[in-house]
């Protein structure tokens, strides 16, 4: 289980992106704009998908991605999220996909 713990502070976020995996999940977490408007609000957008390969070299169809706000709360959101992507397809990120 991923705890929230792991993913670090909320300041981390508005410097850089931060990526971990486990069992099988790989996921990024960033600092994003909501929308293409530049006033948007930023948001918090947390991706999962499969290993062996990063985030650059991984087919975007294989990603899943849900935005949350960019707040503490919101990173126990993503944290809750990812969680639940991991639990809701165990047999899928134990399985290298052939891409």
């Amino acid at each position: 289980m991923i705890e929230r713990k792991d993913l670090f502070h909320l300041s981390f976020y508005k410097k850089k992106p931060f990526t971990g995996s486990f069992q099988g999940m790989r996921y990024l977490i960033a600092k994003e704009k909501a929308s293409e408007d530049e006033d948007a609000p930023d948001v918090l957008r947390a991706f999962v998908y499969p290993e062996p390969y990063n985030f650059e070299h991984t087919p975007d169809e294989r990603k899943s991605s849900q935005d949350f706000p960019f707040t503490e709360a919101g990173l126990d959101m993503a944290c809750d999220w990812l969680n639940e992507q991991h639990k809701s397809r165990p047999d899928y990120w134990l399985h290298t996909p052939d891409f």
